[in-house]
């Protein structure tokens, strides 16, 4: 019977640290907005998500040697080593470099069926932003969405 308790209550436990931890970057990261430019809208095997590429205007380009990279984010925009980033880089993005694009983990955004075709049109158009929020550890989250500066929920609600 213990067992049976332990296997059903793990798959919970694990579920739950992780929706808290990404609550609390949520929480106490600090709030970014990147700009994002529209690639493939879904992918099939994993249900609808919008794909896209982040402009992070960095002053660099990403690094291919660089496997595990960090992109400095304030007081400029700069690509480095994990192990070689300036001490006065005041908020950092942990991720790695693959085939010439950074990447942190943030590059879908899982939408509604019903509103896919159309936020991909709009952020095809270059009229999509993220609201990123980015721990003291340089993991973030997406916390939303923006189309024209607002969230995409309110785009088409008329309460």
């Amino acid at each position: 019977m213990n067992r049976i308790v332990f296997a059903v209550a793990l798959p919970i436990i694990v579920l739950f640290s992780l929706i808290f931890y990404k609550q609390h970057i949520v929480n106490t990261g600090e709030t970014v907005v990147l700009t994002i430019e529209g690639v493939d809208p879904r992918d099939l095997l994993s249900g609808h998500y919008l794909n896209y590429r982040i402009d992070f205007q960095a002053e660099n380009q990403c690094n291919n040697q660089f496997i595990n990279t960090q992109l400095c984010l304030r007081p400029y925009r700069r690509f480095a080593k994990e192990d070689q980033v300036d001490v006065d880089c005041q908020l950092y993005l942990s991720g790695s470099c693959r085939a010439g694009q950074f990447k942190a983990g943030i590059e879908r955004y899982y939408i509604p069926e019903a509103d896919a075709k159309e936020l991909d049109k709009l952020v095809r158009e270059s009229r999509g932003k993220l609201l990123v929020s980015i721990n003291k550890e340089g993991k973030a989250v997406i916390k939303d969405l923006l189309i024209d500066g607002e969230s995409w929920e309110k785009m088409n609600r008329h309460d």
